[in-house]
């Protein structure tokens, strides 16, 4: 009697525990939600079985759908984890080596020394997108695909950034060249093979590739919005800037570094399909699961969200194995910031599908994972940026100018970024907030006075107001700190017809 009311008491202790972390899980989630840092699904699991799961924000602002158990999102690099199975399947098959030349299987390819190792590691040397700006320059309204690739890295002067192995380097290029290469060596389109091999024998009935050339009607696809926008009701169209249009449009055509859509079930039940051998063998995911050395013998290395970790064969691995062996992939795109995570010694899954553009959204990811083994939240900043806006907005540019300032110093809570001003500020200014879009950027340039980029931000909302004067002024000070600046070059021109 007596072990049995130990037994008991123990059982009450464990329940507790585990109760208390799922509400410190909970905290956690409000809070950020809160913050307009989240909106979309998390799941948690435990030895496959969900422990947490939750819907946040909208669907769709337009009809206020809220999201749901079915909503379906994009995954943005999330997407490179089903390139990599498809290429390792078709290793195991003997149908490629991964040590071959991409050369073997594209014979256009001007770089013989690649090898498909090289390009499943980010290790390749190939830019990212950059080989396609001139291409796109000449044709605006062109949306590529990756048969366009291999002729972009052949012509372009911005192709290659260092020898194959020497560095690692993201290269979304090279997830492109990989997703042709199981085209080439398969005999089907890369969407086909991911539907055949990988989605259906892992029971995916809600993941497809999507693309502006390949529509799929779907009542559960959440819209994409851009930023955490201050407020639900005041969230941006993920398409209203310029350049996230060239990004979902021009560059949506292409396969196999993103564009994959997909539920937290479904990606549940990729996490079950991976133990075993439904996909591939466990000797195939061990290669994956293991860091790429470089050259210099080193371990390929990237930052992601508040920690560090290597990156293998499509695969991030977590350098801190405190809580055991951790791999993963993150995604992030206009309207789309998404995590993938597995404790392969735990069998822990953590699955974040972020609907709206949020840079904190990795970090989150991480404390969801520390919160779930019981571990302290690591630091994870907030946005000044995202603070300062939302401030502008609802108080105007006096208080917004305040708050700022108040925080700048607490390095310690807060991150200030020029990339993330200078969008807010064009977000702000495309989405029916005009003035505080100027004043966003106008501040953004006394903030960065040595950045071209703000300059030329700065001018173009100028120019569209009709400012002129100040327009050119901007746009001069823009290529006085980058004269390759063409698109200034071209707006000057504009501004000053038959005149200088």
């Amino acid at each position: 009697m007596w072990k049995l009311g130990v037994l008991l008491v123990l059982f009450s202790q464990v329940r507790a525990i585990g109760q208390n972390r799922l509400a410190l899980i909970d905290s956690l989630v409000t809070r950020r939600v809160a913050d307009d840092e989240l909106s979309g699904n998390i799941l948690l699991a435990e030895k496959g079985k969900v422990v947490y799961e939750r819907s946040i924000g909208l669907a769709n602002t337009l009809t206020d759908r809220p999201t749901d158990q079915n909503s379906s999102f994009q995954l943005a690099s999330v997407s490179k984890l089903f390139t990599s199975v498809a290429v390792l399947q078709l290793k195991q098959q003997g149908k490629l080596k991964l040590d071959d030349p991409v050369k073997n299987y594209l014979p256009t390819f001007r770089y013989p020394q690649i090898t498909l190792r090289h390009l499943l590691s980010h290790t390749s040397g190939l830019a990212d997108l950059q080989m396609l700006e001139k291409p796109y320059a000449a044709d605006t309204g062109k949306l590529f695909t990756i048969a366009d690739l291999v002729p972009a890295i052949n012509q372009s002067d911005k192709a290659i950034r260092f020898n194959p192995g020497e560095k690692w380097n993201y290269s979304n290029s090279g997830y492109g060249l990989l997703a042709l290469i199981v085209e080439k060596v398969s005999g089907l389109a890369f969407p086909s093979y991911l539907s055949r091999y990988i989605f259906q024998p892992a029971g995916m009935s809600h993941t497809y590739v999507s693309t502006p050339l390949l529509k799929v009607d779907d009542p559960h696809r959440v819209k994409g919005y851009d930023s955490p926008t201050y407020a639900p009701w005041l969230r941006q169209r993920v398409d209203s800037l310029p350049r996230n249009r060239i990004e979902l449009y021009n560059l949506g055509g292409l396969l196999g570094q993103a564009n994959v859509v997909s539920t937290t079930g479904d990606l549940l039940l990729f996490d079950r399909a991976l133990y075993g051998s439904k996909l591939l063998r466990p000797s195939t995911l061990q290669e994956a699961f293991r860091p790429t050395r470089l050259a210099t013998q080193e371990l390929a290395t990237t930052g992601w969200g508040n920690t560090s970790a290597y990156y293998g064969l499509g695969w991030m691995i977590l350098k801190d194995t405190t809580s055991g062996r951790v791999v993963f992939h993150s995604g992030g795109m206009p309207g789309a910031v998404t995590l993938f995570l597995r404790n392969i010694t735990t069998d822990q899954t953590v699955i974040l599908l972020n609907n709206v553009t949020h840079r904190g959204t990795h970090g989150i990811g991480v404390n969801l994972f520390e919160l779930l083994n019981g571990r302290p939240l690591l630091a994870n900043k907030q946005s000044l940026a995202n603070h300062y806006a939302r401030t502008l907005i609802r108080a105007g540019a006096e208080s917004a100018l305040e708050t700022l300032n108040a925080h700048k110093t607490d390095t310690t809570h807060y991150y200030l970024n020029e990339q993330e001003m200078n969008r807010l500020g064009l977000q702000l200014f495309y989405n029916a907030y005009q003035p505080a879009g100027l004043e966003a950027l106008r501040l953004t340039t006394v903030l960065y006075p040595a950045s071209w980029n703000v300059y030329d931000s700065y001018a173009e909302v100028l120019k569209a107001v009709g400012r002129r004067e100040e327009a050119i002024l901007m746009y001069r000070k823009s290529l006085a700190l980058n004269p390759s600046n063409k698109r200034a070059e071209q707006a000057l021109v504009d501004l000053m017809p038959n005149k200088e």
